[in-house]
C-alpha cells in the first residue's frame, strides 16, 4: 500500500491489513468488480525485493530507494472469515536501489483506491504479482489511523463497502496471508 514519505516520528507507522493471494492471472470478473468501485487512487508497475526465509511474522523489502521492515504485532479480528493482522512498519532510506543477493524479486502491477472512515483511512488494492515465474493475483485491505480502534473501524467500514457487494470476488479465508508467508508458499 502507499506509505507516507516518512514514518511518523518517533516510532513505527502502524497498519491493520488482510491480504488474499490466489493463483493465476486476475480474473476478468475481479477486474470488473474493482473497476466498478470507482477511479483508482494509484496505479503502477514496480519491482520490490523481499528477503526470503523471515517467517510469516517479519517482512523485509527494498523498493524505490528505501528498506521497509514490517513486523506483525498481533491479530486484528477477522474480515470475511480471514484473519486481519496488525503490523508495525519502519522505513529507512538507502542510497540507490540495492539488489542484495538472496532477495526475491516480486513484480507487481497494482491498482488501489481509498476511503476515509471512523477517524482512519483504508485502501483496497488489486495486484497481479509474479515471483519465481509464478503468477498470482492479490486483494488487500490496509487501514491506517491514529489508534488501533480507528484502524480496525476503517478496515471494517472498507470491508463492508467493497467486499459485501454482490460482484465482489470470493476470497477464501485460507488464501489470506502476508507477503512473507506467500513467498514461502510459492517457494521463492
Amino acid at each position: 500500500m502507499s506509505e507516507p514519505a516518512a514514518p511518523p516520528a518517533p516510532g513505527p507507522y502502524r497498519t491493520v491489513e488482510v491480504r488474499w493471494f490466489l493463483p493465476g492471472e486476475v480474473p476478468a470478473a475481479v477486474a470488473a468488480w474493482f473497476d466498478a468501485l470507482g477511479p483508482p487512487v494509484e496505479e503502477g508497475v514496480r519491482t520490490d525485493r523481499y528477503l526470503g526465509g523471515t517467517g510469516a511474522e517479519l517482512g523485509l523489502k527494498v523498493r524505490e530507494g528505501r528498506v521497509e521492515a514490517k513486523q506483525r504485532t498481533g491479530g486484528a479480528g477477522r474480515v470475511h472469515g480471514a484473519p486481519a493482522a496488525a503490523w508495525a512498519k519502519w522505513l529507512f532510506p538507502v542510497e540507490g536501489d540495492p539488489a542484495p543477493p538472496g532477495w526475491v524479486e516480486v513484480r507487481k502491477r497494482r491498482r488501489q483506491r481509498r476511503v476515509e472512515a471512523a477517524g482512519g483511512a483504508c485502501a483496497v488494492e488489486l495486484s497481479r504479482v509474479e515471483a519465481g515465474g509464478a503468477v498470482w493475483w492479490s486483494v488487500c485491505l490496509e487501514a491506517a489511523g491514529p489508534s488501533a480502534d480507528a484502524r480496525r473501524a476503517a478496515l471494517a467500514h472498507a470491508a463492508a463497502l467493497w467486499l459485501d457487494r454482490d460482484d465482489a470476488p470470493a476470497l477464501r479465508p485460507e488464501a489470506a496471508q502476508g507477503y512473507p508467508a506467500w513467498l514461502a508458499h510459492v517457494g521463492a
